[in-house]
């Protein structure tokens, strides 16, 4: 008998040694992902400053997530998030479709910048829909699987569900050096929140997730150009207005 109580206080030691050593690992296992599944995304470049996640109740913050402007713009990134709260169902780790409570982004710094072929989020907002558009093929409600490498069963996507993302006290920063001389903005954006992303029984790839925010970011942009607020800043910039006036300063920096 003492035999096996032996055999069965070693398992238990071996066991918790490696949950221990996985969850010491958890952050920088999210840092990691972050930053080498999000630039194919995107095609430019991502990095995160820290990841605080606790296994235990789900919750954590990410710190200094930050999206680099794609090629061709000046600025040295397109969006800077400071801090993320993050709340996952822990339940639902271990299922086909990860559920994320809720995702809070408070105060990003957005700079939107505009050249001859668009602005810098439209280019990051098209790459992201391309790349969903490929990894689907082109066939809505059906779920990819690609090969996985050891055992030659499909490897299911990750899949998720967001119940709340929350952006607030966004500040949006436009230029448009290269179409508007002089002319610089700065707006707070209104909240954006954005409910039950995946909440059927598909869920949502991270790449949609990502193209779904990006697209209602540069949407909440041109609402703020059209209520006034931009267009006024531009006057007040004494920049020179040419071919279409202020309208058309506004239809080529926010596409609307």
């Amino acid at each position: 008998m003492k035999w096996l109580i032996r055999i069965v206080v070693v398992l238990v030691v071996l066991i918790a040694a490696g949950l221990w050593f996985a969850w010491s690992k958890l952050d920088s296992l999210v840092k990691y992902g972050i930053e080498s599944g999000t630039p194919p995304v995107v095609q430019t470049s991502v990095s995160v400053d820290s990841v605080k996640l606790s296994p235990f109740s789900g919750t954590g913050v990410i710190e200094g997530f930050v999206i680099g402007n794609p090629k061709g713009f000046t600025g040295p990134r397109a969006v800077r998030v400071g801090l993320a709260d993050v709340a996952l169902d822990t339940n639902s780790v271990t299922t086909d479709k990860i559920v994320i409570k809720h995702i809070r982004i408070t105060d990003p710094e957005i700079n939107l910048e505009a050249g001859l072929g668009g602005t810098n989020l439209k280019h990051i907002a098209d790459n992201a829909k391309n790349f969903v558009s490929q990894q689907t093929g082109g066939a809505a409600g059906k779920e990819s699987a690609a090969p996985a490498a050891g055992d030659g069963k499909p490897k299911k996507d990750l899949k998720l569900q967001v119940n709340e993302l929350l952006i607030t006290g966004a500040k949006l920063s436009a230029s448009a050096a290269g179409i508007v001389p002089g002319a610089n903005a700065n707006v707070t954006l209104p909240d954006i929140r954005l409910s039950n992303l995946g909440s059927g029984g598909m869920g949502i790839s991270p790449a949609e997730l990502i193209a779904q925010v990006l697209s209602r970011i540069s949407t909440e942009a041109a609402k703020a150009s059209a209520s006034g607020q931009l267009k006024n800043l531009l006057q007040g910039s004494g920049a020179k207005i040419e071919g279409g006036g202020l309208k058309g300063a506004a239809k080529q920096l926010f596409g609307k």
